[in-house]
């Protein structure tokens, strides 16, 4: 199986993944969808109401508004405050429970660390042909950067999920409720079917020579890595489920919980 890069208006584009790039493009965009079809739902569920004053309701755009101009009005410096402290390092919770504060955090910044190297990883893919007029080698060389930093957040998310698992098999006091609560096993499971499958996916690449060979295997054939089913289910999956799933799910309590901290200026 010839393996090249995808081209686009003319443009030999080489991807971190190794697989189709058209079946990440489509699968990216109609998660993107969704996820704001997602969010406009939630945003036309709080603007239903009718406040005190109004003679209708203010809709997903009137509620949007309110938020931003709450989240604001005691300034630019005091929301800044709120959002590091309060919602980057969950001041709040490190208060009540250390334990649930360590397995936010993370979680958050695990699930955070990620996607902000993907995005970096996906630049770095066009930025090489487009601005540099360069070949594989320069996207190579990032992709192979961020590895280090790809396993520290992936263990990260992995000890999150793990403290998350050992409070539902073993609650007390107050999470005795959450050994019962489903939808936070679903969010569990999907979350090790993410881990679980993109280190399998990093295996794959290191066992093919990946590591050693990566420019020659872009000009060779290389049977049983590219577009390889497991490498391909981790990421359709998670796009499908770290981003087209959130604003469904009990996973919207990453965004709601911040933007309820930010509106109530941090609160107790």
């Amino acid at each position: 199986m010839a393996t090249e890069g995808l081209t686009i208006f003319g443009k030999t584009v080489f991807d971190t993944l190794f697989i189709d790039y058209r079946i990440m493009v489509i699968t990216a965009i109609i998660s993107i969808i969704l996820f704001i079809v997602g969010m406009y739902i939630q945003l036309e569920k709080w603007g239903r109401g009718i406040p005190e004053g109004a003679t209708k309701p203010y809709g997903a755009w009137g509620a949007l508004k309110l938020i931003i101009s709450k989240i604001f009005e005691k300034g630019i410096g005091h929301a800044l405050e709120i959002l590091i402290l309060d919602v980057a390092f969950q001041r709040r919770t490190y208060r009540r429970r250390k334990l649930e504060w360590l397995m936010h955090i993370l979680i958050f910044w695990g699930w955070i660390g990620l996607l902000i190297l993907t995005i970096v990883a996906a630049i770095a893919e066009f930025y090489g042909p487009f601005i540099l007029e360069a070949g594989p080698e320069f996207f190579i060389s990032m992709w192979k950067s961020l590895e280090l930093p790809n396993d520290i957040f992936g263990y990260m998310l992995v000890a999150g999920i793990v403290i998350a698992i050992a409070r539902r098999l073993f609650p007390a006091g107050k999470d005795v409720q959450a050994r019962n609560a489903d939808i936070d096993w679903i969010l569990i499971l999907g979350l090790l079917i993410v881990v679980i499958t993109g280190f399998y996916a990093q295996a794959i690449r290191e066992t093919d020579g990946i590591e050693r060979d990566v420019i020659p295997v872009y000009e060779a054939e290389a049977p049983g890595f590219f577009n390889n089913i497991t490498v391909l289910f981790h990421e359709v999956f998670t796009l499908l489920f770290c981003v087209a799933y959130v604003p469904f799910s009990k996973y919207f309590h990453m965004i709601t919980a911040p933007l309820t901290i930010l509106v109530n200026w941090g609160g107790e």
